[in-house]
């Protein structure tokens, strides 16, 4: 079977003579062929069939000329794509791009030589073809991404109600924690205050310590919980001094340095540290790392802290010097629950809370290992 079977070709003509050479010359090579005298008549056939590949179009015809029929033709959305080829005996250059403008794809002009027209005939139905199978692949990809796009969605929302759902389980067993532990705290303070006997005293400053241990966890879980929930909306956000808050901490951990032989130098290099923050988040932030930097520094060691400003920013830097961080340890990727994150007694839940406060007051936070400790970077923006 000839390659050309499937293609349908309409030759708009109001010569006879022109539609039978034509009309011959292409049923010889195996084409359909479909007949319109005028430029009227050939939008009718084309309207009433969707089935033809190429038009060989004639200029000079009664009725509607080629130009206003390619104009027309071109007016019709399912026959914007078919290949028009006038056919002319006008070959002044203004003609042409009459032809051209109209929404013609070629011209070929008469008297034709056959060979040329049935190349051009070839080459414009080849043309199409392509066009027709690139179509058909866009429309399969379309396809393909939305259907895609849809079970991308469905998987997001489907994460995002088990989120939703991890941090309601979460706020609701750090409620159910502190309620029993609010009891035991106050009957453990009330106890303290009775003659007891040393090896009672021992008991009871473990259960103490336990206790305050539990009621920190639960505190930060419901913290991760806020920010999980409400993030930067759970700030209270207002002016205050990153220089007094620093200053506070420094002397409120002084006393745990100085078990271990720690000191802590402040450096503030910052002119102006006021800043819109909320106080209190921010003071737990830098609470929970300069904590850290205690448990893991070396006895006899040195953490420094460190302010300076830019017009854009605040950077306060912790430098402590002890473990390092496993080469896998990566604060952007922190998990609060994952057991691979356990690097301090809270499962990473202070550091996790730390980096959520730092970002919801759209600043960042970085950590990085030194040779002989580690440095803790954050920036807060002067405007949140």
């Amino acid at each position: 079977m000839n390659e050309y079977i499937k293609h349908k070709i309409l030759i708009v003509d109001d010569q006879h003579k022109n539609i039978q050479v034509l009309g011959s010359l292409l049923r010889e090579k195996n084409y359909i062929i479909g007949v319109a005298m005028n430029g009227k008549q050939a939008i009718e056939r084309l309207v009433a069939s969707d089935d033809y590949d190429l038009i060989l179009l004639d200029v000079n015809m009664p009725v509607m000329d080629g130009y206003e029929a390619c104009k027309a033709i071109r007016k019709h959305k399912k026959l914007k794509e078919i290949p028009i080829i006038f056919l002319t005996a006008l070959v002044e250059p203004e003609n042409i791009v009459m032809g051209l403008e109209a929404g013609g794809q070629d011209y070929i002009t008469k008297p034709f030589n056959s060979k040329e027209l049935l190349a051009r005939v070839n080459t414009h139905l080849e043309l199409k073809k392509s066009k027709d199978q690139l179509k058909q692949v866009n429309e399969w990809l379309d396809k393909k991404v939305k259907e895609r796009t849809e079970e991308l969605q469905i998987a997001n929302n489907k994460l995002l109600e088990l989120d939703r759902a991890k941090t309601e389980f979460l706020n609701i067993i750090s409620h159910e924690i502190r309620t029993p532990l609010n009891g035991i705290i106050g009957a453990l303070s009330i106890i303290t205050h009775f003659e007891l006997p040393l090896e009672l005293k021992e008991m009871l400053e473990v259960l103490q310590t336990s206790t305050n241990r539990l009621e920190e966890f639960s505190q930060k879980a419901l913290d991760v919980s806020l920010f999980n929930t409400k993030g930067e909306k759970s700030l209270n956000l207002s002016f205050a001094d990153l220089n007094e808050i620093i200053n506070h901490l420094v002397i409120k951990f002084q006393e745990s340095a100085q078990l271990k032989g720690i000191s802590i130098v402040y450096l503030n290099e910052a002119s102006n540290s006021i800043v819109k923050i909320d106080e209190r988040f921010i003071a737990k932030s830098f609470s929970y790392i300069i904590d850290n930097a205690i448990k893991f520094g070396d006895r006899e060691s040195q953490i420094t802290i460190k302010t300076t400003a830019t017009p854009e920013s605040f950077i306060i830097v912790f430098e402590d010097e002890g473990a390092l961080l496993p080469e896998w340890y990566n604060i952007s990727f922190i998990q609060p629950f994952n057991t691979k994150s356990h690097i301090d007694e809270n499962s990473a839940l202070s550091l996790f809370l730390s980096k959520q406060i730092i970002e919801a007051h759209k600043g960042k936070i970085e950590m990085i290992n030194r040779a002989n400790g580690v440095t803790v970077t954050v920036v807060i923006p002067r405007e949140n």
